[in-house]
């Protein structure tokens, strides 16, 4: 991780477009979704019991794309991880994308 939080993830070329991946940043594991030009990443763990959210389906990818849970169906905004609809009740966290010399990097948001 570089000084001012950012920490390389996986080669832009590697994250294959509409598809939900699922990587190891430092003690983070982290869902990267790519739509377009856009590149989401947001916690890969369901905050109600755990379950890998990059195994679920991405719905709506206007204004505020989703990620549904495949275990009990909650759904988080992929922008920022907010709950959009329980029973999850606590968001997942937000993380900061960039690319930066061909390699996706994040930053907590905070």
């Amino acid at each position: 991780m570089s000084d001012d939080g950012w920490a390389p993830a996986l080669a832009h070329d590697e994250l294959a477009e509409g598809r939900a991946i699922a990587v190891d940043v430092g003690d983070s594991k982290v869902l990267l979704y790519r739509a377009g030009e856009r590149i989401f990443a947001i916690g890969n763990r369901c905050t109600h019991q755990g379950a890998p959210l990059h195994r679920g389906p991405v719905k709506g990818l206007g204004a505020r794309p989703t990620i549904t849970c495949p275990a009990h169906g909650s759904v988080f905004a992929l922008e920022d991880g907010a709950v959009m609809r329980g029973p999850a009740r606590a968001p997942v966290p937000g993380f900061e994308v960039r690319v930066e010399a061909g390699m996706i990097e994040l930053r907590a948001k905070g």
